[in-house]
């Protein structure tokens, strides 16, 4: 075994090409040998300059696009470092000193020299220009049997493991790609008479994209050509109701002629609905006399029989969701590290007060709702809240297991057994916001590699990365561009552009927390006089000044006492004690003296904190608290230590601990 920093090959040799994967997660391969790429950014990286093979691609550009526009110069230590690595990778039989053949590099940028056919996006670009030319000449078998080899080459999402700007677009350009090929290859299986081919894979589809016509035109053809003409007229209806509700528009032509068709050829008194069929459905011949169509021919499509209910509980979408590339790159890549390792995947998103977790939680499912079509879970288990006390896992394990439905549990199952068994044989994506401890979520995951869990917590809940095997992912601010654009997007252009100093003022105070922006931005927005909004706004103490009236939840103070009022007595004296302090920073030393808590129990308290997303160590035995939060300890801490004063001066005397 050669091995390298960050990456190794196994009996790599030269003499044979290399083969690199993009459509699914990032591999290159050289014979039967598997190169191991390193890190998500190294392994980005290789992506980009696999993606233009052959081409030479800047230093900048690179930098670019693995890091976004705003990097800092020193990113390009980074890149030197990487290109390194790979190289050892790559080529690890290469003399010292003696120019590289795969990777190689000019005065300008770097360039992955390997054939184009060995890099599966082209293949498909080819595959898929071939097919077109196919087509062209009336070749529709080998046009579908050409499109099909393209198709095939999909192993999931592309660049799976990889971050940043390029593989985010990326993604996006070759998901409409492969979704225009597929709507292709099922029209030219129309064309062959083979509607059964298309039309497990078609119903998929129009359930992952409801408002794409041309895939519901498809599957109307696919159920008219089986004769299920009340099928096909559901799926119009469908559609038809969604359009209204969403866009307040009709179908398009060819829908409705395709819709007039069927109800001249005899429409059904009763029609049945459109069909809910699971991704993994297949065509399956009939058995019996069962499936026979109106005219007498065997019908070769028996619906699927599976009973479980469709569950699609994941929240809507605020409308205010900017940037998170990079985050939403880095859960990607988690996801794809546990699948490749046949592990249930579970996400854990910290964070402080405010800082987007349920909002990038959500967006995140979102991307990977088609592959859990059917069973989307959210449960808000309330550790922070207006409505009530936290959830207790009995709560949410019942919860779920009458949301699951089914069959009843056989008898003498606990809650939990009853609820791994009817999610055994599940895929499910599950959500469990807003969680408190180990204890509440525990009983809750699932015990099946299939599924995904994401759980949001202020808590660190360390216990899960210990005993589950949980991925950690803290969620940070937003950096300034994107908090700019999440404030422009409420309040408007205009306004930005005529109180620009203020209004970046106020973004900077707002501290990159999206709860504070969106409550600052809709508090200038209702204002009959925005101008003077934004100067009250600019001059308050935020952390009291944020709120909307009748909405705890949109309430700074609120939602920051929330994590006060949960810590044990020694993290609170340890929080009102940083309150008492004018600076946000403090070490461990001033912390025992100020406390009075002594260095081992000023330790615990701090580490607390810490783990309550309400403080950072910054550096050993050293911690800072962001400027709202501190001015929020603040007046806990005037607000404790007027009570004390208070009671003090009532009983004569005693004086208890605030």
């Amino acid at each position: 075994m050669n091995t390298t920093r960050g990456c190794h090959v196994l009996n790599a040799s030269l003499d044979v090409s290399l083969d690199v994967s993009l459509l699914g997660s990032v591999v290159a391969t050289r014979g039967d040998h598997r190169i191991e790429l390193g890190s998500p950014t190294q392994r980005t990286v290789f992506a980009v300059l696999a993606a233009n093979e052959n081409r030479v691609v800047s230093r900048h550009e690179l930098v670019r696009a693995v890091w976004g526009s705003d990097a800092s110069e020193t990113v390009m230590n980074s890149v030197y470092t990487y290109i390194a690595r790979l190289r050892k990778c790559l080529e690890p039989s290469r003399a010292r000193f003696t120019q590289p053949e795969v990777l190689v590099s000019d005065s300008l940028g770097y360039m992955l020299s390997v054939p184009a056919e060995r890099v599966d996006t082209r293949r498909f670009s080819t595959a898929l220009s071939a097919a077109r030319r196919l087509r062209a000449d009336n070749d529709t078998e080998r046009a579908a049997a050409k499109l099909e080899e393209g198709l095939a080459l999909w192993r999931g999402t592309p660049y799976a493991g990889t971050v940043g700007t390029f593989v985010a677009s990326e993604r996006i350009r070759l998901a409409e790609t492969r979704l225009l090929a597929i709507e292709d290859h099922a029209e030219l299986l129309l064309e062959l008479n083979r509607p059964a081919h298309a039309i497990g894979e078609l119903s998929a589809l129009v359930h992952r994209y409801p408002l794409r016509e041309r895939l519901r035109l498809l599957l109307m053809r696919c159920h008219v050509e089986l004769g299920q003409h009340a099928d096909a007229i559901g799926e119009y209806h469908a559609l038809r109701t969604r359009l209204a509700e969403d866009q307040g528009i009709e179908p398009g032509e060819s829908l409705r002629e395709l819709y007039e068709q069927v109800l001249q050829a005899g429409r059904p008194s009763t029609p049945r609905p459109a069909r809910r069929e699971s991704a993994a459905a297949a065509p399956r011949a009939d058995k019996g006399d069962g499936g026979r169509r109106a005219d007498g021919a065997a019908n070769i499509f028996v619906p699927s029989q599976r009973t479980a209910s469709t569950v699609r509980q994941l929240p809507r979408s605020t409308g205010w969701f900017i940037g998170r590339t990079a985050e939403l790159g880095c859960l990607e890549a988690m996801v794809a590290q546990a699948d490749e390792a046949g592990e249930s995947a579970l996400l854990l998103l910290t964070g402080s007060p405010g800082v987007g977790k349920t909002t990038l939680a959500t967006q995140f499912a979102r991307t990977l709702a088609g592959r859990f079509a059917d069973s989307q879970y959210h449960l808000d288990l309330r550790a922070f809240s207006a409505s009530s006390a936290p959830r207790s896992a009995s709560f949410a394990l019942r919860r779920l297991n009458a949301t699951l439905g089914g069959r009843p549990a056989a008898p003498g199952l606990d809650s939990e057994t009853e609820y791994r068994s009817r999610v055994a044989d599940r895929e499910m994506l599950l959500i469990l916001d807003n969680a408190t401890s180990v204890e509440q979520v525990r009983p809750l995951l699932p015990g099946t590699p299939a599924s995904l869990v994401i759980v949001t917590s202020r808590w660190g809940l360390s216990g899960l990365i210990a005993q589950d095997g949980a991925r950690r992912f803290v969620v940070e601010p937003l950096n300034r561009a994107d908090a700019l654009l999440l404030f422009t997007g409420i309040v408007g252009e205009s306004l930005v552009a005529r109180h620009r100093d203020e209004v970046e003022h106020l973004i900077e105070a707002c501290e990159g927390l999206p709860l504070a922006l969106r409550i600052a931005a809709t508090q200038i927005k209702i204002s009959p006089f925005p101008r003077g909004a934004v100067e009250r706004l600019r001059t308050d103490d935020l952390s009291t000044a944020l709120a909307l009236p009748g909405d705890a939840n949109s309430t700074l103070s609120t939602v920051f006492g929330w994590s006060y009022s949960g810590l044990p007595a020694e993290a609170a004296l340890m929080y009102r004690t940083l309150g008492h302090r004018p600076s946000p920073e403090i070490s461990l030393t001033a912390a025992a003296t100020l406390s009075g808590m002594g260095a081992a129990d000023s330790r615990r308290a701090l580490d607390v904190l810490v783990d309550a997303s309400l403080l950072r160590e910054v550096a050993p035995d050293r911690f800072r608290m962001g400027a709202l939060l501190h001015a929020h300890a603040r007046r806990v801490a005037e607000a404790a230590t007027g009570n004390v004063q208070g009671r003090s001066a009532g009983a004569g005397g005693g004086v208890s601990p605030g």
